[in-house]
């Protein structure tokens, strides 16, 4: 009975152990098939990461790329190139990432193709932008081959991304089914035998702190990717379906002034005013209509004002390609746009100068040119700009002993190598006339460098001064004996008389700059302390406005108003600034379009008014059209707002020919008037001969007037009597071509 017992004992024992054994076996698979699982699903987490990733650089290159397009600045273009760059980085990675898998293997080949499609249409237009400029680029683009590709790129990574998230669900499974498992097994273990229990415990006990290291890991990187979000300059933020924010940056709760946990579940309604919500509002609304992406600019308010904000908006789509929500990244470009700002008036202010300047690129292509030198050579600026300078100015074919562009080749190269200016002798350098024909013409040129900050040249300043009648009417007067000496002392005096014109146009450079600089900050400057009181006073008015009194409710309309007036005056004097220094560009202008349009503007203010109009027969002239606009604008605004106090008001435009060859031009009405003592000051800045509290202005929209009429080579004066009208005059140059009025 004894060694019955003990055999069962012993046998029971055996059974145990072989139990144990066999529990702590299939434990042991089974932890190690847990931890296998869930290595593939931070491998597959890696991979969906990456994924979108790719989407980020090729979005960056997509951007960079367009900012090129639009603003020809280098600086886009490196950015581009060194995103470009990042985009076989990250091949190579998802390379690796997808070695397991034949079917992504195949995916991603036929990706890496549309990729280096969609790269190779990318930098033809940037070759486009390079050799024919904006227009060309814009017309490149709007072929819209490049988005056919770009759509195909995001389906590719989008299916890659959903067979991931596919496997991402079915390994999360199968790592919970093999935990159950493996749990299972171990309360077997335990049941059976304490020791094998302890034993399966510790086994479990290692395998499930792997887990936990695996998990975070997965954690980690999340927190990885929240600090990145947290970092990135721009705003970001992720909205479901009804708007309603899931995500937002650290960036983004700085400007909302909210934490992100008050920030989620709310819209754009609860947080920003209506007009700049509504316009994010219909940005939602136009992802989800189109199922793509969008790029906008929009406003977004700082605690110093507004800033404008290039947005990149776009659905986000679940492992079925279903929309569940919509992301943005928003980024500040103010200062791209006071770059932008500042190139367009160097352009203007540049091509306006009074010497004849062409500027090239190291390989001779012409980026800029002055009136002055397309007056000089007979040309226009659509004909040149772009091309090789050579080409746009070839040599005379009919001279044979033409060295005109030998010698300033040669001069150029001496530039390139040297980095130094070079002064030219008078060079003999035919023009190539509208009809084919060459014209000759002598030229005193000289070409200096402009380097950039790694002291590589940039550009070449090519100025040229035309010597012709000199040289000819020297030539005339010497005899073959001395023409020599002549000539000579000829090229010496215009190479000091260029030396000086040199100095002094860098000195007006100077000047240029200083005045772009205060007009900006002009412009910068007092329009931000505006923008707070408009701002604050609004505030004020909508939280404390039923509690104020009538008497302090009036004193906040006259702060808002004086800061209307202000930012008014402020306008008038940029405009005033910028007036001579704008290019005049003639042309065929009809008097009567201006004139009606001028009309149709103020509309507003002829309501509830009887205007008698009368429109005499006005030319057409010879002018610039956007100043000219201005002129009538000026002058129409200042006859019915003087006139309002009559019933009814009489204007009577019309137009008579002067004694100089002139068309005189005349805004006459029955208005309040002026006294003629003080019709001097009626066309200065800041003179009003009325109260503001009488009638609304700047004083500066005469002075513009004035101005734009003098650079047209006219006159302007006025006549009247007070409570009896005013008449303003103006003249411009005569021309043949009549229009009727109405």
């Amino acid at each position: 009975m004894k060694t019955s017992i003990e055999g069962k004992i012993l046998l029971g024992f055996v059974m145990s152990v072989l139990v144990l054994i066999g529990i702590g076996g299939l434990a042991y698979r089974t932890t190690g098939s847990l931890v296998e699982t869930n290595n593939w699903v931070v491998h597959t987490y890696a991979v969906i990461a990456s994924l979108e990733d790719g989407l980020a650089i090729l979005t960056d290159v997509e951007t960079k790329q367009r900012g090129y397009l639009l603003t020809g600045d280098e600086h886009f273009l490196n950015d581009y190139r060194a995103a470009r760059t990042r985009v076989g980085g990250w091949t190579e990675v998802m390379q690796k990432l997808v070695e397991d898998n034949p079917d992504q293997r195949q995916r991603l080949g036929t990706l890496k193709l549309l990729i280096d499609h969609r790269l190779v249409l990318l930098d033809d237009r940037v070759r486009v932008r390079q050799d024919k400029g904006v227009q060309a680029a814009a017309v490149a683009v709007a072929v819209g081959e490049g988005k056919e590709v770009m759509s195909q790129v995001w389906r590719a990574v989008l299916e890659m991304k959903a067979v991931e998230e596919g496997l991402l669900a079915q390994r999360q499974a199968e790592a919970r089914a093999a935990a159950n498992h493996s749990l299972i097994l171990i309360v077997a273990g335990t049941v059976l035998a304490a020791v094998a229990g302890v034993m399966a415990l510790l086994l479990i006990r290692k395998d499930l702190q792997k887990q936990a290291r695996a998990e975070q890991e997965v954690k980690e990187s999340g927190n990885v990717l929240q600090a990145m979000m947290d970092n990135i300059p721009g705003i970001v933020f992720m909205k479901d379906l009804q708007g309603r924010y899931l995500f937002v940056n650290r960036k983004f709760e700085q400007l909302a002034g909210r934490s992100r946990d008050d920030i989620k579940g709310k819209t754009v309604f609860d947080i920003s005013p209506k007009e700049l919500a509504e316009a994010a509002n219909d940005h939602q609304k136009q992802i989800l209509a189109t199922q793509g992406p969008v790029e906008v600019e929009e406003t977004v308010l700082y605690p110093e004002g507004p800033r404008p904000h290039l947005a990149v908006k776009f659905p986000l789509r679940d492992a079925t390609g279903k929309i569940y929500a919509t992301g943005g990244i928003s980024t500040d470009i103010t200062e791209r746009k006071k770059i932008e700002q500042l190139h367009l008036h160097f352009r203007a202010l540049f091509e306006s100068l009074p010497g004849a300047y062409v500027v090239l690129k190291p390989d001779l292509s012409i980026v800029a040119v002055s009136d002055a030198y397309l007056a000089a050579t007979m040309t226009r600026r659509d004909q040149i700009l772009g091309r090789v300078l050579f080409d746009a100015f070839p040599e005379n074919p009919e001279d044979a002993s033409a060295t005109g562009v030998t010698n300033l080749m040669a001069s150029l190269n001496r530039v390139l190598q040297t980095a130094t200016a070079d002064t030219m002798a008078i060079q003999k350098y035919d023009i190539r006339r509208p009809d084919g024909s060459f014209e000759e013409r002598y030229w005193s040129p000289v070409n200096s460098p402009v380097t950039g900050a790694d002291g590589r040249i940039e550009y070449i300043i090519h100025r040229v001064e035309d010597v012709t009648d000199f040289v000819l009417q020297k030539k005339g007067s010497a005899d073959k004996k001395d023409l020599s000496a002549r000539l000579e002392q000829m090229e010496a005096e215009i190479f000091r008389s260029g030396q000086e014109v040199q100095a002094t146009n860098e000195k007006l450079h100077v000047v240029n700059k200083e005045l772009e600089a205060f007009s900006y900050s002009v412009s910068h400057d007092l329009r931000a302390p505006l923008r707070h009181i408009a701002g604050f006073v609004d505030l004020l008015q909508k939280s404390a406005g039923p509690a104020l009194d009538e008497k302090n409710r009036r004193y906040l309309k006259i702060i808002n108003d004086s800061a209307g007036q202000m930012g008014a005056l402020i306008d008038d004097l940029l405009v005033f600034s910028r007036m001579s220094r704008m290019e005049l560009r003639r042309g065929k202008v009809s008097s009567v379009a201006l004139l009606d349009e001028a009309r149709n503007t103020f509309q507003n203010d002829l309501k509830g008014r009887q205007v008698n109009w009368k429109v005499g027969t006005l030319p057409e002239v010879e002018a610039d059209a956007a100043m000219l606009r201005q002129v009538w604008m000026n002058l129409i605004g200042n006859a019915i707002k003087y006139s309002r106090t009559r019933d009814p008001a009489e204007i009577e435009v019309g137009c008579d020919a002067g004694g100089n060859g002139e068309d005189v031009f005349h805004v006459r009405d029955n208005g309040v008037g002026f006294d003629m003592k003080y019709v001097d000051k009626l066309f200065g800045v800041f003179q009003r001969l009325h109260r503001a509290d009488e009638f609304e202005g700047t004083g500066i929209g005469l002075a513009n007037v004035r101005r734009i009429i003098s650079r047209h080579g006219g006159r302007t004066w006025a006549e009247g009597e007070i409570n009896a009208g005013a008449t303003f005059y103006f003249s411009l140059p005569k021309t043949n071509h009549e229009t009727k009025g109405s």
